[in-house]
């Protein structure tokens, strides 16, 4: 009985099968037309910018959406209301949902409404390639489009490595056709970025395109096509080595086991050999790139090298699996012994790249900046002794023959900001063997080494380079200075990770991303988040729009909600996997291997993106869902038939079969095309606004404001929830001749309106200060100044925006005669101080005033000090006035002043004086105040007045430019010193500071330089 029902159930979907696959050819030329607008989005998308900026994305949205519209009208045809079927489709559509959701309560609006659009796109794209590639044709269609598109952003990259002759005829071509596409930035600072435009997000690209090519090197029906498939694996091997990313190279070691444990079986011999190949031939374009050393010219000839190179490994596994080993089976071999060979090679590639050689150190010669000297960092533990060894030899006997070794530490702020402490240095003249002792500090993570030829007769070799311990004499660590094969600039990236700046600025990110999820634990703080909170959170001053983290990204914007859909989604693509796996091993073995290679590209992207912001460029996660779409296609059209076999199957499978029997949630397909209509209107809006915007920069600049005013207003009516054009609107309303009192109104309504669609943006709200203060609304605007100060707090120009707003009232009431008001903002100027001082607590690196804010606050200080007897003309004059007790960095240091010599002299604040101490009596050390901006041709009065309780005390100073050496200043009675200066009118210096020396110790009490 049981026989007879699958019998039935068989035919029945035969039925169905033949039914659904006549209705795709009656509309199949409508099907591939759609199939090819998601190709065309799929392989332009990297090309511009990686789809990262609204200027690329907005047109990306608009196509997608019309074919989706499109894509829905075919359905109507075939009268096929399916819409929702697998758990990785609800889940995709749970992600859009959430979005959308998160506009209510979203940091901005604007970003969040942007964030979902992109989703929308996202889930589009995926729908329409999950349907569209039912069958393995059609999914080959895709894989060989998204290959191409991988071979066009290796080309791209290499080119730029080889000095970027293609590129610029491209670019010719594209200027020439009126086309707005420009490629630039390809290759930077040694890493191929390619159009992409960031090394890490390219190589992880291609590291899931890797994998796919593998696939359809042994897939693919025609073997010209296995051939290309195996040439394309080189190509982009050698642009993920060219990346030199730290985090795809680690990753691609772990994803190479993971792969062949995740194909089928059948499939994993070849699929390891044809990695090996690609590896094998991949490395030998690396050997001409400028990475080793060679021209840029030498590339192509590489890269040509490497192809023949690829042409013939594939051509040979192509012959050795069409001989089916018929050698190996007579002598009884098994075929996977040939894994044993592949992998003698890869060990002994990885001990010729590990083979050290000696370091040679260049004449010293002034000429040459680098060579003479060599630096590198090592990680010990804390707090203990050690002693450095080392071989020298030199290579021309004279007796002038030294080298100097330096010893310094850095703990993770020196890291990160700069900075080190210094543990030893030592100079020898023609030593044999150097022994170096020294001790890391309890707060050292690296030791720097710094090894420098001084001779300038000789060349001097290193060898043997160790690190025992300082007590036992026990071996810790041998130190390979160079590397045979291995060039510096490569070998440096790969040492001390867990110590790199990368590394600790990650953890940094993750820690900041994770107090703002805290505070938006529930749905979020909406789309784009990240952007406009961060400097409200951040643990020092940075300017990354992304978390580094795509998990912790959509929980900061979508809050548990949307972390949990995204965990669901991950399950759903695991659950698949494994029901196929258990379900359908009696299906095409190729289909397994597809399904089996989808599945580690998209695992490898995810786990990619824990590291990085790759997911953030679309055409990046275009691609994740173009891959999880093919993946997601299999299942649909063919889902695997769990059958209730007994009561023990259903308890160890239910789960399993619940999925594989989701209900479908239908859809009327005319619905589906007014909601993709009416989605699409939102991204029109936007990119009109866009270009109202672009004319009315243009209006400005031709000094055409009535146009100006015209185009900025249309753009604010089209993009309603743009701020930016808001202010911009306000600002043009006020800034003509006659101003109405409707434009006040207008222009006050648009601030407020600005204010709410984008509360947190800090940008936006000085912007809405500086109109609020235009409009004379002071109180207004000073409330938005400090309400920005709380969102970016350690932006130090928001800050000086803040003080010159008191400087300019202050100065605006004393003209009018309120000097209440000018005293209330005179205390609120200095309240800033503390307050500053007070956010810094909580900066890994903290700020202090620019001169521009300093210059502010001593005009300040002059009239507080002056403010019943002031004269305003003296205002201006007032180059620098010391405020002593001004320390906002907490480093005991007064702002103002900078010690030069810190070996010789201290500087500190002592009950409202700064006290300078000489640490050498018979050597005063040197400090010196802020540039001051000394200008030529106009005199200047220098007066200094000190507090000594011995005798009077000498006092030196300099002015570079002007004095040639120090010159002592004039005193004029007890305590008080001056000078009176004239500047050449020819003076030129970039450095205007006044530099002094003291004799003996002293407190300064004031120092003020006035034009006279």
């Amino acid at each position: 009985m049981m026989g007879t029902g699958n019998s039935g159930s068989k035919k029945d979907k035969n039925r169905r099968t033949v039914r659904e696959a006549k209705e795709e050819n009656k509309y199949r030329i409508f099907r591939m037309l759609i199939l090819a607008l998601n190709l065309i989005v799929i392989f332009y998308s990297p090309f511009v910018r990686g789809l990262y900026f609204e200027a690329e994305q907005l047109p990306a949205e608009i196509f997608v959406l019309v074919s989706f519209a499109l894509f829905w009208i075919l359905k109507y045809i075939e009268n096929n209301k399916k819409f929702i079927l697998t758990p990785i489709e609800y889940c995709s559509l749970g992600l859009v949902l959430i979005y959308f959701i998160s506009i209510l309560g979203s940091a901005s609006t604007r970003l969040a409404i942007s964030e979902w659009l992109k989703y929308c796109m996202y889930f589009a794209v995926f729908f329409m390639i999950t349907d569209l590639a039912s069958t393995m044709k059609n999914r080959l269609k895709v894989l060989w489009t998204v290959i191409a598109a991988s071979m066009g952003l290796c080309i791209v990259g290499l080119d730029g490595a080889a000095g970027g002759g293609l590129t610029d005829l491209l670019n010719k071509a594209f200027d020439f056709l009126n086309i707005p596409v420009q490629f630039f930035g390809l290759y930077v600072e040694g890493r191929i970025h390619s159009t992409i435009q960031y090394p890490n997000a390219l190589a992880a690209y291609l590291m899931a395109v890797f994998f796919v090519t593998v696939a359809i090197s042994i897939i693919s029906p025609k073997v010209w096509q296995r051939v290309l498939a195996g040439i394309c694996n080189c190509i982009i091997t050698t642009t993920i080595i060219l990346t030199l990313s730290r985090g795809v190279m680690i990753l691609m070691s772990i994803m190479f086991i993971l792969y062949l444990i995740m194909i089928p079986k059948g499939t994993k011999l070849r699929a390891f050999i044809m990695m090996f190949c690609a590896a094998l031939s991949g490395i030998i374009p690396v050997l001409f790139s400028p990475l080793s050393g060679r021209s840029n010219s030498s590339l192509w000839l590489g890269i040509i090298l490497g192809m023949a190179m690829a042409l013939i490994l594939t051509v040979a596994v192509e012959y050795l699996f069409k001989l089916k080993f018929k050698i190996a089976s007579r002598l009884k071999i098994n075929p996977y012994f040939l894994i044993i060979p592949a992998a003698a090679v890869f060990i002994a590639l990885l001990i010729i790249i590990n083979i050290p050689k000696e370091l040679e150190l260049e004449i010293n010669n002034q000429e040459r900046e680098s060579g003479h000297y060599f630096q590198k960092s090592i990680e010990l533990k804390p707090g203990k002794e050690y002693r450095l060894l080392f071989d020298v030899s030199y290579m021309n006997s004279d007796t002038e023959n030294s080298i100097t070794v330096s010893v310094n530490s850095r703990n993770k702020k020196n890291i990160m900001f700069g900075g080190d402490t210094k543990l030893t240095e030592v100079n020898e003249k023609n030593a044999g063997v150097l022994e170096i002792p020294f001790t890391v500090p309890k707060d050292g993570s690296l030791v720097d080494i710094k090894i420098t030829n001084n001779s300038e007769k000789s060349k001097v070799s290193i060898d043997n380079a160790k690190i025992v311990d300082g007590k036992t004499g026990k071996s810790i660590r041998n130190i390979k200075l160079r590397y045979r094969f291995v060039p510096d600039s490569v070998a440096s990236r790969f040492q001390n990770l867990m110590l790199s700046r990368s590394f600790i600025q990650r953890q940094i990110y993750l820690n900041d991303a994770f107090e703002i999820f805290k505070d938006n634990w529930f749905t979020g703080a909406g789309g784009g988040a990240w952007s406009v909170l961060v400097f409200g959170y951040q643990s020092y001053l940075y300017w990354s729009t992304q978390t580094h983290a795509y998990f912790l990204q959509v929980a900061v914007e979508t809050g548990i909600l949307g972390l949990i859909i995204l965990i669901m989604l991950l399950l759903s693509i695991v659950v698949q996997y494994a029901s196929e796996y258990k379900y359908k091993k009696e299906e095409d073995i190729n289909y397994r291997l597809l399904q089996g290679t989808l599945f580690a590209s998209i695992g490898g992207m995810f786990l990619h993106s824990c590291l990085d912001f790759d997911l953030s460029l679309s055409s990046v996660f275009l691609l994740l869902w173009t891959l999880i779409a093919l993946f997601n296609s299999g299942y649909r059209h063919n889902r695997p038939a769990v059958a209730k076999k007994n009561e023990e199957t259903v308890k160890k499978t239910g789960l399993l079969q619940k999925l594989s029997n989701l209900k479908s949630f239908n859809v009327n397909p005319i619905v589906m095309v007014v909601l993709s209509f009416v989605i699409m209107i939102i991204p029109i809006l936007f990119a009109t606004a866009a270009n109202f915007e672009g004319k009315y920069r243009k209006s400005l600049e031709e000094g055409n404001k009535d146009d100006a005013l015209k185009y900025i207003k249309n753009a604010e009516l089209l993009d309603t929830f743009n701020a930016d054009y808001k202010i911009k609107h306000a600002d043009m309303l006020l800034s003509g001749e006659s101003i109405t009192k409707e434009d006040f109104e207008t222009a006050k309504e648009l601030v407020e309106s600005a204010k709410k669609v984008d509360r947190y943006n800090a940008q936006t709200i000085e912007n809405g200060a500086i109109v609020y203060m235009k409009m004379s609304m002071f109180d207004e605007g000073t409330e938005l100044l400090d309400r920005a100060v709380e969102l970016m707090p350690f932006y130090e120009e928001t800050w000086q925006l803040k003080m010159n707003m008191h400087y300019q009232l202050v100065l605006a009431y004393l003209k009018n005669g309120d000097f209440d008001s000018a005293k209330k903002h005179l205390d609120l100027a200095f309240e800033t101080i503390n307050k500053a001082k007070k956010k810094n607590e909580r900066n890994m690196n903290p700020f202090v005033f620019s001169e521009k804010t300093m210059g502010y606050l001593e005009k300040l200080a002059y009239i507080k000090e002056n403010f019943e007897n002031l004269d305003l003309e003296q205002i201006d004059k007032i180059k620098f006035l010391s405020i002593n007790e001004m320390d906002i960095n907490s480093d005991n240091v007064p702002d103002q002043w900078k010690i030069i010599q810190r070996e010789r002299v201290e500087v500190s604040v002592n009950e409202g004086n700064i006290l300078v101490n000489n640490i050498r009596d018979n050597t005063p050390g040197s400090f010196q105040t802020r540039n001051i901006g000394f200008e030529g041709g106009k005199k200047y009065k220098i007066e200094l007045i000190i507090d000594n309780r011995e005798d009077a005390a000498k006092v030196l100073y300099y002015i570079p430019g002007f004095h040639g050496d120090f010159v002592q200043l004039e005193r004029i009675s007890e305590g008080t010193y001056s000078a009176n200066i004239e500047i050449p009118s020819d003076y030129k210096s970039e450095d205007t500071y006044i530099r002094f020396r003291f004799s003996k110790d002293s407190l300064i009490k004031s120092l003020t330089v006035t034009e006279i």
